[in-house]
C-alpha cells in the first residue's frame, strides 16, 4: 500500500473521484478506465482490466490489457504480481515495447531478481530509437553499486511484530513504555471509511502497550480522515503528525497533507490538535519528527523551491513557542526524487529515498548531522529490500522495528507491516597493522573469554550474546601485539554495518637495499634466518630497495643478500624489544674488486696471513656460485725473469689448489702466472724498498664471468629485473613470500560516451596508491593491487576525480578477481 509513502503525492477524495468521473463525458471503456488510472484510482481499475483481459480474445488487445494490469500493479506495490503478468506475455512484444521492457525490468528489480531486471534494463537501453536511454542509464548505474548492501544477511533475523493487523500498519516510535504507530486496521478505528487508491480503509494512530495491547491513541487526535506519521516530542508533552482531509484541497480538488500539532492538557490528555504555522493548502507538508532535544522538528514536503520531489525540511521552535520559517536541507540529503519519513536518534538522520538508489523502493538511509559534506549512508540487507521500507524507530543498538511491504512468512499481500528486525551476530576483519593485510587464525577475546577467531580471510563472526555490557573487544595471536577496541568504538560501527576492525602488530625488521657505488634502489633476494628456531624466510626488496620482513621480539637473525651481477652481503640483526628495527644494506656490484694474498720472498707456500685471504676468496666463491674468477700470482723483479715466471705459476697454482681442497669447483677457477710483468709498484725506474717489494709479490683474484646464473636463482630470476612483481607481503601463515595479489577488471560506460583515457587509481585504505591504468577506447581497464582487506577505486580526468567505488575482500568472495562496471 502506498499511502503516507509518496504521502506528499496527491491523495485524492473518493467524493472527488465520483465528481470526475460523473462530469467527464467518456466514449468507451478504455478511455474510463484510464480517468481512473490517472485519478490514482488503482484498484478500481485494476478489477476492470481483468475483467476486460478475461473476456478478450484478440491476443494483441488482451497483452495490451495485461500490461495495464501490470501497471495497476506496480500502482498498488504489488510487484510480483506485475512479473507473473509479464512473464506469460509474448517477449518478442515486451523487446519491441520501450516502455513495456522498462516495466517489467522495474518490477523484477522491485522483487530482487537483479541480474535478470539488468537484462531487460540492458534491452531497453540498447533500442534503436530509444527514448528513455538516461532513465534506463541510471537505472543500470544504481544496479551496478548494490552488491554489497546485499552481504551478510546472515547477521540478522527479521520477524513479524506482535501488533501487526492484516491490513497496513507503519511507522512505529516508542512512547510511554510502548510504541504509536500507523494504522488502517477495522478494529478500533476512528474514520472506518474507504478511499479509492487501494480500496482501503482511512489511517489511524494506535498505542500498543508492553503488554501487546493495542488501542486507538487518542479521540482528541484523530478523526474521520487520514492521521498518520507522528513523533513526540522527547518531553512527551507534544505530538506532530500528519493529517489529510477534505477541508483541505487545492484548486484541482486534490487532498494534500498537513502536519497537526496538539499539547498536553495539566490532566494528561490531549488537547485538540492545531494546523503547523507553515501548513499550505496548495502542497503537502507531512512526516514529522522531533530533534533529540524537542527544538526542531524535522519534516517533508513537496512545496515550491525544493530539491526535487518530496524533500526534508526543518522548523525550530524559539523561545515564544512560535516555529520559524522551514529551511530547506540540502543536496547532502535531498534528490529530485522523494526524502520521506524523518527519523532523528542524537546526531544522526534516518529517512527513506527512492532518489539515492539502493535495492529498490524506498530505502533506508542515514545522514550524519554533525558531517553533511558527506554522502549519506545506505543500510545493508535485510533492513532494506527491493520493496518500499520506511518509517522506522531504533529499539536499541541491536533491533530494529521497521515498516516495509515486502513479502514475507507473514504476509504476501504487499501491505504495509511493521518487522522486527534484530541482529544476531556483528562481523569483524583482523588485518596487519602495516601491511593491511588480513590476518587469519587470529583469536577474538571478550571479558577474558575467546569467543571465536578469524578465518583464512582474516574475517570472523560474534553473537551479541556473546558481547554483553558493550565490553571491549580484543584480537590476539602468538607473536603480534595485541589489540583492544572498546566497545563504545566497535558499536559506531556495527549500528551502520561496518566491520570492526582489529589492527595486530607484529615487531619488523625494514630497510632499503641499495648499490654501494650509486647509491640507487636495488631489488634483490633477501634470505632471513631466525637463529633460535633456524627457520629461513626469503622476501625481495621492491623497486625502491624497500623491505619490510615481520619478526620476533628479542630475537637474532642473520640475513644473506643476493643479486645477479652482485657481492652476495652477510648480515646480523638483533630486534632486542623494539616493534621497528631499521637494517639498511649497501651491496657492491662486481666490478673491479680485488683480493690479495702476500708471499715471502723466493717462496710459493701460503703465509697465514695470506691463507686468511684465501678462506676470503674461498667464501666468496662460496656466497656467490655464479661466478667465476682468474687467480693471477706476481712476483718482485729480483730474480731471473724466467725464474720469476715460474715462481709465479707455482703461485698461483698453490692458491688453486688451496681452493679446490677447501671445496670450491676446479671449472669455476683459472690460474696463472704473470712473473714480474705486472707489478704495483714499478721497482725498475726506483730503488724500492722491502715493504714495496712485498707488495708486488702477491696473488690476485678478480671475476672472469658468470655461470648458471638462470640454474641458481630459479624462478626468482626474472624478479631481480623491469616489469616484475614488485611488492613483497606475508601469506596467511606468516611465511615470507612474494605477495598474492588480486585483480580487479572493469569497464567505464559513460551516457555520452567518450570514455578512453581516464585514469583509474587503487588506493588501500590508508590512501597508499598500489596500482592504476588508463581506460582503453572501449572503457576498459585492468589493475593488479596486493591482498588488502579494502580498495578505494577512483576514476579520474586529468586529475580531477570523476566518481569513485569502495571494494572490500568479501566482494572478491574468495577468488582473486573481480569484474566491476563504473557508470559516470
Amino acid at each position: 500500500m502506498k499511502h503516507l509513502i509518496y504521502l506528499l503525492l496527491m491523495l485524492v477524495s473518493p467524493l472527488l473521484i465520483a465528481q470526475t468521473m460523473q462530469n467527464q463525458r467518456v466514449q468507451n471503456f478504455d478511455e474510463r478506465n484510464e480517468e481512473r488510472f490517472q485519478n490514482m484510482d488503482y484498484a478500481k481499475a485494476l478489477k476492470q482490466y481483468q475483467k476486460k483481459y478475461q473476456k478478450e480474445s484478440n491476443p494483441e488487445k488482451k497483452e495490451e490489457y495485461a500490461l495495464q494490469m501490470a501497471k495497476c500493479f506496480q500502482k498498488l506495490n504489488k510487484p510480483q504480481k506485475a512479473v507473473e503478468l509479464f512473464n506469460k506475455m509474448d517477449t518478442s512484444l515486451l523487446a519491441s515495447n520501450e516502455r513495456a521492457t522498462i516495466l517489467y525490468a522495474d518490477a523484477l528489480f522491485n522483487v530482487g531478481e537483479y541480474k535478470e531486471a539488468e537484462k531487460w534494463y540492458k534491452k531497453a537501453f540498447n533500442m534503436k530509437g530509444a527514448e528513455h536511454s538516461s532513465e534506463v542509464y541510471q537505472k543500470l548505474k544504481n544496479l551496478s553499486t548494490i552488491s554489497p548492501l546485499l552481504k551478510d544477511q546472515d547477521l540478522f533475523e527479521v520477524k513479524n511484530s506482535t501488533f501487526n493487523s492484516d491490513q497496513d500498519d507503519f511507522s512505529p516510535f516508542k512512547y510511554n513504555g510502548g510504541y504509536v504507530f500507523s494504522s488502517n486496521r477495522k478494529a478500533k478505528q476512528t474514520g472506518g471509511k474507504k478511499y479509492a487508491w487501494d480500496g482501503g480503509s482511512f489511517l489511524d494512530l494506535f498505542y500498543v502497550d508492553s503488554l501487546g495491547s493495542v488501542n486507538n491513541f487518542s479521540s482528541k487526535v484523530n478523526s474521520k480522515y487520514h492521521e498518520a506519521s507522528a513523533s513526540i516530542s522527547p518531553d512527551g508533552n507534544m505530538i506532530a503528525f500528519t493529517r489529510s482531509s477534505a477541508k483541505e484541497q487545492t484548486e484541482d480538488k486534490e487532498s494534500n497533507l498537513q502536519i497537526m500539532i496538539a499539547t498536553k492538557s495539566s490532566d494528561g490528555e490531549w488537547n485538540k490538535p492545531k494546523e503547523f504555522l507553515w501548513n499550505k493548502t496548495d502542497f503537502s507538508t507531512g512526516h514529522p519528527s522531533f530533534s533529540s532535544d524537542g527544538q526542531r522538528l524535522y519534516f517533508v514536503s513537496d512545496r515550491p523551491g525544493g530539491v526535487g520531489g518530496s524533500d526534508i525540511y526543518y522548523s525550530d521552535l524559539s523561545s515564544n513557542g512560535k516555529w520559524s520559517s522551514p529551511t530547506l536541507m540540502g543536496e547532502e540529503i535531498n534528490t529530485i526524487k522523494n526524502e520521506v519519513f524523518p527519523v532523528v536518534d542524537g546526531q544522526k538522520l534516518y529517512f527513506s529515498s527512492d532518489g539515492w538508489g539502493g535495492l529498490g523502493g524506498l530505502d533506508f538511509v542515514m545522514q550524519n548531522l554533525d558531517s553533511l559534506y558527506e554522502k549519506p549512508l545506505h543500510l545493508h540487507a535485510p533492513i532494506n529490500s527491493s520493496y518500499d521500507d520506511f518509517g522506522g524507530t531504533k529499539i536499541d543498538m541491536k533491533r530494529y522495528f521497521i515498516s516495509s511491504n515486502r513479502v514475507t512468512n507473514y504476509s504476501d499481500k504487499g501491505n504495509d507491516n511493521i518487522l522486527k528486525v534484530e541482529k544476531v551476530f556483528f562481523k569483524g576483519i583482523v588485518i596487519d597493522k602495516y601491511e593491511r593485510t588480513p590476518i587469519k587464525d587470529a583469536l577474538i577475546e571478550i571479558n577474558g573469554k575467546t569467543v571465536t577467531k578469524s578465518d583464512s580471510s582474516g574475517l570472523f563472526k560474534v553473537r551479541f550474546d556473546q558481547w554483553p555490557d558493550l565490553s571491549p573487544i580484543i584480537g590476539k595471536k602468538q607473536s603480534y601485539a595485541s589489540d583492544t577496541l572498546a566497545g563504545q568504538e566497535a558499536e559506531k560501527h556495527i549500528e551502520i554495518g561496518e566491520l570492526i576492525v582489529l589492527e595486530l602488530s607484529q615487531p619488523f625488521i625494514e630497510g632499503h637495499v641499495y648499490d654501494s657505488l650509486t647509491k640507487k634502489p636495488v631489488i634483490a633476494r633477501l634470505t632471513i634466518k631466525e637463529r633460535s628456531t633456524e627457520k629461513e624466510k626469503v622476501v625481495f626488496s621492491d623497486s625502491t630497495g624497500y623491505y619490510r620482513i615481520p619478526v620476533k621480539a628479542e630475537e637474532h637473525y642473520d640475513f644473506i643478500s643476493e643479486r645477479p651481477r652482485y657481492f652476495t652481503r652477510r648480515q646480523a640483526s638483533n630486534t632486542q624489544n623494539n616493534y621497528r628495527t631499521v637494517r639498511d644494506i649497501a651491496m657492491n656490484p662486481i666490478v673491479g674488486q680485488r683480493i690479495r694474498i702476500y708471499y715471502n720472498f723466493d717462496m710459493s707456500n701460503i703465509r697465514d696471513d695470506a691463507s686468511h685471504s684465501l678462506d676470503t676468496v674461498v667464501n666468496v666463491m662460496k656466497y656467490n656460485p655464479t661466478i667465476t674468477i682468474e687467480l693471477s700470482s706476481h712476483t718482485d723483479i729480483r730474480g731471473r725473469d724466467a725464474y720469476n715466471q715460474t715462481l709465479s705459476d707455482r703461485r698461483a697454482k698453490e692458491a688453486f689448489d688451496y681452493a679446490v681442497n677447501k671445496g670450491i669447483a676446479s671449472e669455476r677457477m683459472t690460474y696463472k702466472g704473470y712473473g714480474e710483468t705486472m707489478p704495483v709498484i714499478d721497482c725498475k725506474q726506483k730503488r724500492c724498498s722491502e715493504a714495496e717489494h712485498q707488495l708486488n709479490r702477491r696473488t690476485e683474484f678478480y671475476v672472469t664471468g658468470y655461470i648458471n646464473e638462470k640454474g641458481y636463482f630459479g624462478s626468482d630470476y626474472n624478479k631481480f629485473y623491469p616489469d616484475s612483481l614488485s611488492e613483497v607481503l606475508v601469506d596467511g601463515d606468516k611465511e615470507i613470500m612474494r605477495s598474492n595479489f588480486n585483480s580487479i577488471t572493469g569497464i567505464f560506460v559513460s551516457l555520452i560516451g567518450g570514455v578512453e583515457g581516464y585514469e583509474v587509481k587503487a588506493f588501500d585504505d590508508q590512501g597508499k596508491l598500489l596500482a592504476k591504468d588508463k581506460t582503453t577506447e572501449e572503457g576498459v581497464f585492468n589493475l593488479t593491487v596486493s591482498n588488502q582487506y579494502k580498495y578505494r577505486l577512483v576514476l579520474e580526468k586529468e586529475g580531477i576525480e570523476i566518481t569513485h567505488r569502495v571494494i572490500t575482500l568479501e566482494d572478491f568472495d574468495g577468488k582473486s578477481n573481480f569484474d566491476i562496471t563504473i557508470y559516470k
